[in-house]
């Protein structure tokens, strides 16, 4: 018989801070007004103080929280939080399930992504043209496997983002990780949903490692057309 396994510290700071984040994120406790004292949150969550304020602190470094004198911990307006942190991400795709955040997410991608991969064409080395074309060789390898294959799909996207040579452009990859993951499990939970993304992909492979910048940033907003267009009926 195994030995049940203890909850650690680590572990359990991790469950308080997708609880209050999620909390946050559904609206339970809105902008301007206070969490719970950290005495009541330690009985709600079963944990110590400590733990409460290590959350709480990473809260605050996502710009959802700050303190105050005499009012305690309060959520921050919306335009002070960190959208491009992977854990407030998570957060929302958890909390909006109606789908708005897919929304909000894919318009982003369509603004910033059409771009990058006309950059990637420009500047592309050739070893990021490999990492490219290896990611896209994995979606093709994987298209049976819907795990795996949101895995390769991902990567593609981040190779083309890295592949600008502009750091500027790395934090967008926690996005495109985030909408990849939320909108696939909507809209391709069988492979040949897989399988029908692969020519719009490869579109936008030839086009950067051809070095054709203008049919690069065409393709991506094609790719990213489709998809908006396959989430908006899986919504539907």
């Amino acid at each position: 018989m195994e030995t049940p396994k203890v909850p650690t510290k680590r572990n359990l700071y991790g469950q308080v801070l997708d609880d209050l984040g999620c909390r946050i994120m559904a609206g339970e406790v809105q902008p301007g007004d206070p969490l719970p004292q950290e005495s009541t949150l330690c009985d709600q969550l079963g944990v110590s103080r400590t733990v409460v304020r290590e959350a709480i602190k990473s809260l605050a470094a996502k710009g959802l929280v700050e303190s105050r004198a005499k009012r305690g911990t309060i959520v921050c307006p919306r335009g002070s939080w960190n959208y491009l942190d992977s854990d407030v991400l998570g957060w929302q795709a958890t909390a909006h399930v109606d789908g708005r955040h897919l929304f909000h997410l894919m318009e982003l991608r369509r603004t910033v992504e059409p771009a990058a991969a006309r950059i990637a064409a420009e500047r592309a080395t050739d070893e990021k043209r490999r990492l490219i074309t290896e990611a896209y060789e994995a979606m093709v390898e994987t298209a049976e496997d819907v795990d795996h294959f949101l895995a390769s799909d991902i990567r593609f996207h981040v190779e083309i983002l890295h592949a600008t040579e502009n750091p500027f452009f790395s934090p967008i990859a926690n996005v495109i990780s985030t909408s990849l993951e939320s909108s696939l499990r909507l809209t391709n939970r069988q492979p040949d949903q897989n399988r029908t993304s692969l020519p719009a992909h490869q579109k936008v492979m030839n086009a950067i490692c051809a070095g054709k910048p203008a049919r690069a940033e065409a393709a991506m907003r094609s790719l990213l057309h489709e998809a908006a267009d396959r989430i908006d009926v899986a919504l539907s």
